[in-house]
């Protein structure tokens, strides 16, 4: 499975226990329940086939890449994503082609490995804080200023500015990674202290469509699948559209650099960067 991140072993890294026209796609924003008697049957299924090369908690191994910050499985919606790519065929640890896990099994393997993804977050119970700080600061602000183009948005004596003093290292690492969630996992941050770093509301995502020969109309995207794209324009009305091959739809989201990075960064890379951005007392 593709690395997906290295866009994130958050396992490893936070020590848990254990406009351009756009297609639908799901996002951070509509983040999937764990159905736990699903997961508990996904974990039959990991042992029996996955738990060899991926780890006990999805981790990865030497054999295995990290499935708790890959891309495919973070943005897989019961199944959505991991079923169309085990039936293209993956290598199991039994010798049972991946292609005959039926969906049912499936959906509960995602379940299982969304269970574990939400353990890295901060409103898990078994959440555990480590030590993050293993970076190094000069490589980070090298990436903060290069390959990561981190500062084509940012300013160390801008808004970021103070940053190592209005939140510890694991919620700046957290907003980095979850920027839709404004850092905070899915429980409340514990930041150093109130400021605009620990509070700011998260970037309102917008999508303009034009329907054939008619105006476009612009708002707040509060819903976009590959039939309907509903949003609420500036009088704060809901409006939904029927998508057609014909009609143009474009989505912005501020956050779309953020998301683009966990295609790319290395885990390396995010210690550096937290590292760096530590310094910014």
């Amino acid at each position: 499975m593709r690395r997906y991140i290295a866009r994130w072993g958050i396992a490893a890294v936070l020590g848990v226990v254990g406009g351009v026209a756009l297609s639908a796609q799901a996002g951070p924003t509509d983040l999937p329940k764990v159905d736990a008697a699903s997961a508990d049957r996904g974990r039959t299924v990991w042992v029996a086939q996955c738990i060899d090369c991926h780890g006990s908690q999805a981790r990865g191994t030497d054999k295995g890449p990290n499935l708790v910050r890959s891309v495919l499985v973070l943005h897989d919606r019961y199944g959505s994503e991991l079923e169309p790519f085990l039936k293209k065929g993956h290598e199991t640890q039994s010798g049972t082609p991946s292609a005959s896990f039926t969906h049912d099994q499936v959906v509960d393997l995602a379940n299982f490995l969304r269970q574990r993804i939400d353990d890295t977050l901060r409103g898990s119970p078994i959440f555990v804080v480590q030590n993050i700080l293993t970076g190094d600061a000069t490589r980070g602000a090298a990436y903060f200023n290069g390959a990561g183009g981190c500062a084509s948005c940012h300013s160390p004596t801008g808004d970021f500015a103070g940053i190592a003093g209005r939140m510890s290292p694991v919620d700046i690492q957290q907003r980095m990674i979850f920027p839709s969630l404004g850092g905070r996992g899915r429980g409340r941050g514990r930041g150093r202290g109130a400021g605009p770093a620990t509070t700011a509301a998260t970037p309102e995502v917008t999508v303009a469509v034009t329907p054939p020969g008619g105006a476009t109309v612009s708002g707040a995207l509060v819903q976009m699948d590959d039939f309907t794209v509903t949003l609420r324009n500036a009088s704060g009305d809901l409006q939904t559209f029927r998508r057609t091959p014909d009609m143009r739809v474009v989505k912005t989201d501020p956050l779309q650099a953020h998301h683009d990075l966990l295609d790319r960064i290395t885990d390396q890379d995010m210690h550096d960067l937290v590292a760096y951005l530590e310094t910014l007392k």
